[in-house]
């Protein structure tokens, strides 16, 4: 009998590398989406190259894991700001702090990013081993680029929530594949995500692409990794290259929640009507009260006058005397299912540098507080003046909280601010990452459970 350890093996080496096109978009896709090859398909030139890049994305797209109601959903609900109102109590846990090791939602979240990393290594070396008569080289370094980008995007989120994560770096062909992988660190994991970023920079062209991943787009995940980090200069300056770009601006709210790449996105997942992201099926919406919803703390963050702006148009009150704290989100309305989802957009960069600025060996107050004000005014709030350094970071976390309000940020800001325990009340930071899957901490001896959790 294969135990649960091998049978995901076996499910990552028969469907990760390039499974379920029909998931990407039609404005997503430069080929037919009903192309797919199998995982043990050997990729043999251009087209079969770029139908393995694309499965890629697919993965990626996953309703655990950006889709929806998997990753983002655990975000969402530890970080305070919203509420679970459906029936699966393994959702529940999340809000109040008291996750195990044998949550499903944990379990099927993680094994859904390694997916995406193990398609990753698979283009990375399948990708290599064309010969030059079957692949140009622009396609081959395309590929390639985008692959390192995804993998460190996968590695990035999975460090971010449990900390200490297995670094596989080749791809998954046998169950004993990852036999002798141990964990590495946190930090460890950040350096090999900024190694991936470094490889996908040299690879990429620096075109505009909002669906695919280009130089710029390695710009942006990078400003966002070195903030983690705590490097403040490097923060600074990939931020700025992507800033300083005329192709990406602050664009009005109404513009985002209306359309499509536009020129403040940076990275975002197309869904369309037939394949349908899983965001707005999970969140509660006008004619169905579902899985979550924004909590009454934060409907009312956004009514001041001097905090939501425009942004009072991302949650509504659908309440009655009879049903309580029934708050609808905008960002994910679309019954058809086609809104984007955001990976990376324009405001999170100003943020980024305005908390580097206010951060660095040399702070550039007058600069971050400027790089707030841009948000502020495009949100059509007031501006802040500057008063002194402390207060000046609150007003970044605080613009933060109101401009990602529908978006996977906070908790993970909370934390790598040590701020979870005063916010959030979480108090023992052994909760601030998550419990590695039971189920391979059970079969794997080289995986060990993070403390707390034993």
């Amino acid at each position: 009998m294969k135990t649960q350890y091998q049978y995901i093996i076996y499910l990552l080496l028969g469907t990760t590398l390039v499974s379920g096109l029909s998931s990407c978009s039609d404005y997503f896709l430069n080929v037919d989406p009903t192309q797919s090859i199998s995982g043990n398909t050997i990729v043999v030139d251009q087209n079969t190259a770029e139908t393995a890049v694309l499965g890629v994305y697919s993965a990626l797209q996953s309703r655990l894991y950006y889709g929806g109601d998997g990753y983002a959903a655990m975000a969402y609900l530890s970080g305070g700001d919203h509420i679970w109102v459906g029936t699966l109590n393994y959702y529940n846990a999340f809000p109040v702090h008291e996750y195990r090791a044998d949550n499903t939602l944990i379990n099927n979240v993680w094994y859904d990013i390694y997916k995406v990393v193990n398609g990753a290594n698979n283009v990375i070396e399948k990708v290599a081993a064309l010969s030059n008569e079957s692949i140009t080289a622009d396609a081959r370094n395309k590929f390639t680029g985008e692959a390192y980008f995804l993998r460190a995007l996968s590695f990035f989120d999975l460090a971010k929530a449990w900390g200490n994560i297995p670094v596989v770096l080749q791809a998954t062909k046998s169950p004993s594949d990852f036999s002798g992988v141990k964990q590495s660190d946190q930090k460890t994991v950040y350096a090999q995500v900024l190694k991936d970023l470094d490889q996908a920079e040299t690879l990429l062209p620096a075109t505009v692409d909002r669906n695919r991943v280009t130089k710029n787009t390695v710009y942006a995940l990078k400003a966002k990794v070195y903030l983690y980090q705590e490097n403040w200069d490097k923060a600074i300056e990939y931020a700025t290259k992507v800033i300083g770009n005329t192709n990406y601006e602050l664009v009005p709210w109404s513009t985002i929640l209306g359309g499509l790449n536009t020129k403040e996105s940076i990275f975002e997942l197309a869904f369309s009507a037939a394949d349908q992201s899983a965001h707005f099926g999970s969140w509660s919406s006008l004619s169905y009260r579902n899985q979550y919803g924004p909590g009454p703390e934060v409907y009312q963050f956004l009514q001041q006058a001097n905090v939501g702006g425009d942004r009072k148009a991302l949650i509504t009150d659908n309440s009655t005397a009879t049903i309580r704290n029934y708050f609808i989100q905008k960002l994910y309305w679309r019954s058809s299912g086609d809104n984007p989802t955001y990976i990376l957009r324009l405001a999170e960069q100003y943020l980024i540098r305005a908390e580097a600025r206010a951060k660095s060996a040399a702070p550039d107050l007058q600069g971050a507080l400027s790089d707030l004000n841009a948000v502020r005014r495009r949100a059509n709030v007031s501006v802040k003046v500057l008063s002194n350094k402390e207060t000046l970071l609150t007003d970044i976390e605080q613009e933060r909280r109101a401009e990602f309000v529908l978006e996977p940020h906070r908790w993970f800001d909370l934390v790598r601010t040590g701020r979870a325990s005063t916010v959030l009340g979480v108090t023992d930071q052994r909760k601030w990452i998550f419990p590695i899957p039971y189920n391979d901490v059970e079969v794997d001896a080289d995986l060990v459970q993070n403390p707390g959790y034993e």
